[in-house]
């Protein structure tokens, strides 16, 4: 399965059918939104989809089997009002909480399904022109983000501590992975380069 998004506000799932090795993924669903979706990550289960959306206070988790949805208002205190837009999302390593990286420079941590915001980071710069990227080490124990004043920002999940401070590129980073191994931190900025961190063993 696989899911794409775009300006038209619709999400996309395209499947594989057989087990032809060569076979292309094919259309399966579309789904419509008020707004255009910002970001997307499948969940454990695979069928799964958390959505957010321009413009709207929301996750909407999608059921790919069908299209229905199941909403989580992003506000923990119930009220409908947007007060920022998710730009990233990206699932932790035991599938239990989903990372948000929104338009005001700000992280928030979610348990996946719920309105429950369990933990906040500050510090990187991120404003709603800029296209934010996360990465979660494997260990679940550390998170970095891309930012507008040319870092790379790393932060302790549990205690919010910014660990440190990744820089080096001389533009706004654009994005960021991390080796399987958790060894290796790849960047991408407007500086047109790509910078490579090694990590220490322990983080």
């Amino acid at each position: 399965v696989m899911a794409t998004c775009g300006h038209d506000k619709t999400v996309v799932v395209y499947k594989k059918t057989g087990d032809d090795g060569a076979a292309l993924p094919s259309f399966e669903l579309s789904k419509r939104f008020t707004n255009i979706p910002e970001a997307m990550c499948f969940l454990d289960d695979g069928m799964t989809l958390a959505v957010s959306v321009r413009g709207d206070n929301y996750l909407h988790y999608v059921d790919v089997s069908d299209g229905s949805v199941t909403k989580a208002n992003l506000n923990q205190m119930g009220d409908d009002h947007v007060s920022f837009t998710v730009l990233d999302l990206n699932l932790s390593p035991n599938g239990k909480f989903l990372l948000a990286s929104t338009d005001k420079s700000r992280l928030l941590l979610y348990s996946v399904g719920t309105t429950l915001q369990l933990r906040f980071y500050y510090g990187a710069v991120n404003d709603d022109l800029c296209q934010t990227r996360t990465s979660w080490h494997p260990s679940g124990s550390y998170i970095f983000v891309t930012s507008q004043d040319h870092k790379v920002y790393c932060w302790h999940v549990t205690s919010q501590r910014l660990h440190c401070q990744l820089k080096g590129h001389s533009a706004a980073v654009r994005d960021i992975d991390m080796s399987p191994d958790g060894s290796t931190l790849v960047s991408c900025a407007f500086d047109k380069t790509v910078r490579l961190w090694t990590l220490p063993k322990d983080e």
